[in-house]
C-alpha cells in the first residue's frame, strides 16, 4: 500500500486500485470551483477527486465497479476527516443509484485503448476506441443532474474530443472542453455537460 501527500490530501492507495496522477488533477482543478451541494464521483477509485471537493460539498456519492477501491475511498474520506460526507457504493456507473438529482457529477473513467500486447485492466482500458465508459457516461448522465447542475470527466484526444461533443448535443445537453493539459502523444481534456 502506497501512503501519498497530494494536493494537502494525505491519500492511500490499496493495491489495483488506480493512482491518482494527471488526469485526477486536471479534473479536480476544473471541478473546484463548480462544486456545491450534492456530488456524485463515479469511477472514483482512490477516492481522491470527491475527497479533495468534500470541503465545498454536501455530500459525495463515491462508486467504483471494483470493490477494494470503494474500500479505498473510505479509507481516504475517513483519514483526512469527511468520512460523515461519503456514501460508498460498488457498482457499475448509474446502476446502483436509488437517488437523482445530483448538483455536480465528476467521472474520471477508464479511457486508454485496449492493446493486444497487454492484459485488460479495467482502472484504464477504456475499450477499442477508448469510449466504453465515456459512451454510457453521456448518454446517463442527463438522467442524474440537476437542471442546473454540471457534470465533468476526463478523457484522452486520442478517444476523439469531437465525438463526445456530438454525442452530448444529440442527448440534448450541451458540452464543452473547460481544461486541457497535452503530452508528446496526447492531450487530457476535461469536458464539462450542462442541461439545456
Amino acid at each position: 500500500m502506497q501512503s501519498l501527500k497530494i494536493m494537502g490530501k494525505r491519500v492511500v492507495v490499496f493495491p489495483g486500485v488506480y493512482v491518482p496522477c494527471e488526469d485526477s488533477f486536471i479534473l479536480v482543478d476544473s471541478a473546484i470551483s463548480r462544486t456545491s451541494g450534492r456530488v456524485l464521483d463515479l469511477c472514483c477509485g482512490t477516492g481522491f477527486v470527491g475527497l479533495c471537493l468534500a470541503e465545498r460539498a454536501e455530500s459525495v456519492t463515491a462508486v467504483d465497479l471494483n470493490p477494494l477501491a470503494v474500500k479505498n475511498a473510505c479509507e481516504n474520506f475517513s483519514l483526512n476527516g469527511h468520512y460523515e460526507k461519503l456514501y460508498a457504493i460498488v457498482g457499475d456507473l448509474f446502476g446502483p443509484l436509488r437517488h437523482k438529482g445530483y448538483d455536480l457529477i465528476v467521472m474520471n473513467p477508464p479511457y486508454l485503448l485496449d492493446s493486444d500486447w497487454e492484459p485488460e485492466d479495467l482502472s484504464w482500458s477504456g475499450g477499442e476506441k477508448g469510449r466504453r465508459v465515456i459512451d454510457r457516461f453521456i448518454r446517463e448522465v442527463g438522467d442524474y443532474l440537476n437542471e442546473d447542475g454540471r457534470a465533468l470527466f476526463v478523457q484522452s484526444t486520442l478517444n476523439n474530443v469531437d465525438e463526445s461533443l456530438e454525442l452530448i448535443a444529440d442527448e440534448g445537453m450541451r458540452g464543452r472542453v473547460v481544461n486541457r493539459t497535452d503530452f508528446m502523444f496526447e492531450g487530457l481534456v476535461v469536458i464539462e455537460i450542462e442541461m439545456r
